[in-house]
């Protein structure tokens, strides 16, 4: 037997050893992890939906998580905002708890998930939807399609529908896609789960919710879905949000972040077009926070529940937003 054959079959004993765990690791988690929320049925399927406090006389929150993110991302904002109104996080369709969708994944198809699952929940509106990364064009969607119900928006470090277009190495946005799909390969053999590389995503989170997301990521789902949903986003959710109507003065507030690894140059700039979406708009820019930390990190994340908290005024009293220092800290 040669040195090379003997070789190989290690490799292969190592990765078949490795599956096994991560299948065993995955099956231990859907027990430790059962859905905190309600299951509501869209036709055949059904979301994930995790709905605190009370309605009153306020607007509704919803909460759009980002493109491979789901409801507990927003605990600390959801837990600070259900002091004050009812407040709903959910799944969108083949991520956390909530059954797979059809494919094309398109931000118009989402947000008429949403709409069918609130209605079928017996959630009513006026809403304010807030928008993390992706799920800003999921919201901006919803309010394209369901004007009459929307109070207001908060586009939480959005993604612009031209971001790839602007940065010609992402290729459409398919480098992206391709990564996604890379690491749902390798999630496969346990590698988010040993190493923890998922922890820059999720770091700051309440200790459930971060016991939750650790989980979560550390399976192919999430990566898979979300690089269907950037090819989406090329194809259909590109045109669908840049076809979309004018917000007029709706409410809208933009949250962005001084923290960014690559093309901030390009982010900062699309940030700034987002904020001329409507003419009743603030735009304030979280020092200190990434991407991700805007809702992970408690300090920062309570700016967000303060937009949020904002907008809501402004739909309840008809006043309009109010124009801040450009830039906020956490305290």
């Amino acid at each position: 037997m040669s040195i090379l054959t003997i070789i190989l079959g290690v490799v292969i004993g190592l990765l078949v050893l490795a599956f096994v765990y991560q299948m065993i690791a995955t099956q231990r988690d859907k027990s430790r992890f059962p859905a905190p929320g309600q299951m509501v049925d869209v036709g055949g399927r059904r979301l994930h939906m995790n709905v605190q406090g009370e309605a009153g006389d306020k607007p509704t929150v919803i909460l759009e998580a980002g493109m491979a993110s789901i409801s507990p991302n927003w605990a600390w904002v959801q837990q600070e905002l259900a002091q004050h109104t009812r407040v709903v996080a959910y799944d969108r369709a083949g991520l956390g708890w909530s059954d797979p969708g059809v494919k094309p994944l398109d931000a118009a198809k989402s947000a008429r998930d949403l709409h069918m699952a609130l209605q079928r929940a017996g959630i009513g509106g006026p809403y304010v939807l807030a928008g993390h990364s992706y799920g800003g064009l999921v919201v901006r969607m919803f309010a394209d399609l369901y004007p009459d119900e929307v109070a207001g928006l908060v586009l939480v470090d959005s993604s612009h529908p031209d971001q790839w277009i602007n940065i010609p190495a992402s290729r459409g946005g398919q480098t992206v896609a391709f990564g996604n799909r890379v690491t749902a390969f390798l999630t496969r053999f346990g590698l988010m789960r040993v190493f923890h590389l998922e922890e820059s995503y999720i770091t700051g989170l309440p200790p459930q919710t971060h016991a939750e997301m650790r989980a979560y990521l550390a399976t192919p789902t999430g990566w898979s879905v979300g690089a269907d949903g950037i090819s989406a986003w090329r194809d259909i959710s590109r045109q669908q949000v840049n076809s979309a109507r004018s917000l007029g003065d709706l409410p809208l507030f933009v949250l962005s972040v001084t923290e960014q690894d690559h093309y901030a140059e390009v982010l900062t700039r699309l940030q700034a077009e987002l904020a001329k979406l409507s003419t009743n708009s603030k735009h304030v820019t979280v020092e200190g926070a990434t991407h991700y930390t805007l809702v992970s990190k408690k300090a920062y994340a309570d700016i967000v529940s303060d937009a949020i908290l904002q907008v809501i005024e402004a739909a309840r009293t008809g006043q309009p937003l109010t124009q801040p220092e450009p830039v906020a800290s956490a305290s």
